[in-house]
This record gives structure tokens, C-alpha cells and sequence, in this order.
């Protein structure tokens, strides 16, 4: 079975000196605190450890290195807006920390696809709960991480507690959402099973035709995925 990283990070704000409350230019003189990775959650698709490390419990390179050590493992990750933000976030941090680039792996952001579901809103709080799939924890929004950066034990429970739920929901999402995934990696062992699942109970159904070639519809009876089989080119 292939290895899938369901993954989630959480980072700390940017501090700054600022002249206004809205509308301001911050230029790098202004920077006091770059901020950085807080802590993440991951976990093997199917497994059930969640893996979570912070800075205020493991250090700061302990926790970059083992999830430099979990992204060269995997061979896909998943993520909810991973490609513009966790996956970037973190590329930075391993430079920052003088680390070499994690081991190629397949991006699956699951955000992409709920794009293209025309849902009233794409935010995780909204569709966990619409797709029947969970709830994000509830906090108490932006003082959750001030807390957090002054070494209240509390909150730093209480953020442990939302990351391991978003992970825990955004893999709920995932599986919910895989069939609709067009562009899913094929994750198979084998041409004969299903790319996103694995599952060898496909069937062939009919065809569709572009412009040059007759393709062979094939659909997993057991994740609902769609993939291509033969391509007869029309004379």
C-alpha cells in the first residue's frame, strides 16, 4: 500500500513595529520576530497514531527534522491549501535550518478540488461539517497563539488538540472527496488496480471520445474512482 502523509502545520505570527492598524507597508527593519513553524500534525492514511510535534515540547530543529524525515517517507502528502501555504512554508524552514531538500513527493491538495465543487464556501470549517466528515476545534481565535508564544500550558494542550483534529478531519475530507480528484495520482501497484485506492474490483464502463481517440472508461467499485484504459485512435 502506498505511503500517504495526511499533514497539517500551524505557524507563529510575524512580529513587527508598526505605525497604523491597517493599511501598512512593513519594511524589513520593522521586523522584530520573522515567526516560523509553531508545530504540526501528520499521520499515515489509514493508520491510527497521529504524529505531533511543537516547538515548546520538542525544540525547534527536532520538530523541523522529523517532518523533513516524514516528507522524504511518503510518496504522496496530503494537505488543505498545502501548495501555497504548508508545503511553502516548510520548503523555507528546511533552508532556514540548513537541511537539503526533502525527497520528491506527490503534492494532493485537497483544496484544489473543493474549488471546483461550487460550494457555497471552500474554507475546512464550512465543508468538514457540510460533507459530514467533522468539525474543527473551536478556540478562541487569535489570543489561542498569543498564549501559546507566552508558555501557557493550557493553550499549548488546546493547540495541540485543534491540530490533531484538522489532520484528523482533513483525512475524513479526503477519502469523502477521492473519487472527484481528477488529476489523483496513481498510487496502484499495478495497471489493473485503482490509482487512488488500490482496490483491484475496477470494471470497465463504456467509452468517451475526444477529437482523435476512442478512450475505455474504468471505475474502482469500491472508492467511486474514475481512471483511462486503452485509446483506440479513430482512422
Amino acid at each position: 500500500m502506498s505511503k500517504i502523509l495526511i499533514l497539517d502545520i500551524e505557524t507563529k505570527p510575524t512580529v513587527a513595529y508598526v505605525w497604523r492598524a491597517w493599511d501598512e507597508n512593513i519594511s524589513p527593519e520593522q521586523v522584530i520576530d520573522r515567526g516560523g513553524l509553531l508545530c504540526f500534525a501528520a499521520k499515515w492514511l489509514g493508520a491510527k497514531e497521529t504524529i505531533f510535534l511543537s516547538e515548546w515540547q520538542d525544540g525547534h530543529m527536532a520538530m523541523i527534522e522529523a517532518i523533513h524525515g516524514l516528507l522524504s517517507e511518503a510518496e504522496a502528502v496530503v494537505t488543505y491549501n498545502g501548495d501555497k501555504f504548508d508545503l511553502a512554508k516548510l520548503q523555507g524552514e528546511f533552508l532556514l535550518a540548513g537541511l537539503p531538500p526533502p525527497a520528491p513527493v506527490t503534492s494532493i491538495d485537497v483544496l484544489k478540488t473543493i474549488k471546483k465543487l461550487g460550494l457555497f464556501m471552500n474554507r475546512l470549517a464550512y465543508v468538514g461539517p457540510l460533507l459530514g466528515v467533522g468539525r474543527k476545534l473551536t478556540h478562541e481565535g487569535f489570543a489561542l497563539w498569543a498564549k501559546v508564544n507566552q508558555g501557557d500550558e493550557k493553550a499549548q494542550k488546546t493547540m495541540r488538540k485543534y491540530n490533531i483534529k484538522d489532520v484528523k478531519v482533513l483525512e475524513a475530507l479526503y477519502l469523502k472527496v477521492r473519487p472527484y480528484i481528477k488529476n489523483h495520482p496513481h498510487l496502484g501497484e499495478g495497471k489493473h488496480e485503482c490509482g487512488a485506492c488500490g482496490s483491484n474490483k475496477t470494471q470497465r464502463r463504456g467509452f468517451r471520445r475526444t477529437k482523435f481517440f476512442k478512450i475505455q472508461r474504468i471505475q474502482c467499485q469500491d472508492c467511486g474512482s474514475w481512471s483511462e484504459g486503452t485509446r483506440t485512435k479513430i482512422a
